[in-house]
């Protein structure tokens, strides 16, 4: 990777003179929270005693060690890069001072979806600045290289899990060519996506799909698809209108896995994590949602809505302490990541289980998981399939747009609208 980030000149000599190997601050915001440490395979985190804030909704604040056996803890394995991105990052760290994920969350510190960030032991977190791009400048650019381009200057600013190509960068947010006084304009965090060769024009799939989801009245990022269809750009939420990070924890993490057990749940499960987890006065709001999910997760056969691709998000946990009720709003957070995966895949199954078994339901078993576990009532359920149904309906002439605007989308746009066509009842 060419592209070396003036914060990566701070950090780089201090990683060759003083190897990661077993100690990393960790910090909550900018306010450091604890210290991360590693023997043998063995992790642990301890808090500090000046600590305020906890890191979780799983490590509420006390004196005791959190020990894990199984690698990183679920909390600190969340944001470490995967696929594409952690690939290119393997490559640079390798190079410069050797593998390991303590390693991985001191160069990617800084940049976390969430609160979280991290440092080398005793080390403050690094300042970093850069020209950012507009909005307009990145949806209408129509250079096929460019994600590459933004690859190279971005991947060492990005702590964001995921197997799809993506980095997270600043944005400024104009919308109109004819705003020329950049300096004046406000900067948005965003997540940038592309795809690989064996999921093509997996940006359009991905913007129909959130599209979709949004019709159905389920709450999404905003999110944007640049001209040249090439890529998704969405706005993060993790971060509030003070510009403030707000904390965000995937299901892994809330029901104790590893990312490597992302598919090793049930859908039923994920209804308890919501009761146990997201503040009461949010729980059926967010059981609503999880079912109108899943009937649409289910309808575009999106095989990959796995663990990581639900979460819950929360302003802070400010005496959060063990036996202690959490000060924070906690709700189910955006719906993200939603495609559909039988056009690249067709025998794909379901990500988690439904009553057992990865094979896609009929209506009753889909029904009654509606009424047993998301407590919902007959004129509920109706409500929610009236409205994944109508936005199916509703959709046909978007995705012929898309298909028309951008020609190497019609065979998978051809084979998701076969799939709208099919009615659960």
């Amino acid at each position: 990777m060419p592209v070396c980030p003036r914060w990566m000149s701070w950090l780089l000599p201090r990683l060759r003179s003083r190897p990661v190997k077993d100690k990393v601050d960790v910090f909550v915001s900018r306010h450091l929270a604890g210290r991360l440490a590693r023997a043998q395979q063995r992790h642990s985190f301890t808090y500090g005693l000046d600590a305020t804030d906890a890191l979780s909704l799983t490590m509420p604040l006390r004196l005791e060690t959190y020990s894990y056996e199984q690698g990183l803890h679920p909390l600190f394995q969340m944001n470490l890069p995967e696929g594409y991105l952690r690939q290119a990052i393997e490559r640079y760290a390798a190079k410069h001072f050797g593998s390991d994920d303590l390693s991985y969350l001191t160069l990617l510190g800084n940049h976390q979806i969430g609160r979280l960030r991290y440092s080398l032991a005793d080390k403050p977190l690094p300042d970093d600045t850069h020209s950012p791009l507009s909005l307009t400048e990145l949806l209408q650019g129509d250079d096929a290289e460019l994600f590459h381009q933004l690859f190279e200057r971005y991947a060492l600013h990005s702590g964001v899990a995921g197997v799809q190509p993506k980095v997270l960068m600043d944005i400024r947010t104009d919308r109109s060519p004819s705003l020329t006084d950049k300096a004046t304009l406000p900067l948005k965090k965003y997540i940038v996506k592309s795809w690989g060769a064996e999921f093509p024009e997996l940006a359009c799939n991905e913007f129909f799909c959130l599209t979709l989801a949004r019709s159905a009245g389920l709450t999404t990022p905003n999110f944007y698809l640049s001209d040249n269809g090439k890529l998704l750009v969405c706005e993060r939420f993790d971060i509030d209108a003070q510009d403030q990070p707000l904390g965000f924890e995937d299901f892994c993490v809330l029901q104790g896995k590893t990312t490597q057990q992302k598919y090793e749940s049930s859908i039923e499960a994920c209804a308890g994590t919501i009761i146990q987890f997201v503040s009461p006065e949010y729980v059926q709001q967010a059981l609503e949602d999880l079912f109108k999910l899943t009937l649409l997760n289910i309808i575009i056969r999106n095989g990959d809505a796995h663990l990581k691709n639900l979460g819950v998000l929360y302003s802070g946990l400010t005496e959060y302490r063990s036996g202690q009720n959490p000060s924070a709003t906690r709700q189910l957070a955006p719906v993200f990541d939603l495609i559909s995966t039988t056009p690249y895949i067709p025998r794909d199954s379901m990500a988690l289980t439904l009553t057992g078994s990865k094979r896609w339901p009929k209506w009753k078993v889909v029904e009654k998981f509606a009424k047993i576990h998301c407590r919902l009532n007959g004129k509920t359920i109706e409500k929610i399939v009236s409205d994944v149904e109508e936005s199916c309906k509703n959709s046909y002439s978007q995705l012929e747009q898309l298909m028309t605007a951008h020609t190497g989308f019609k065979p998978i746009g051809e084979e998701i609208g076969k799939l709208l066509q099919q009615r659960m009842m």
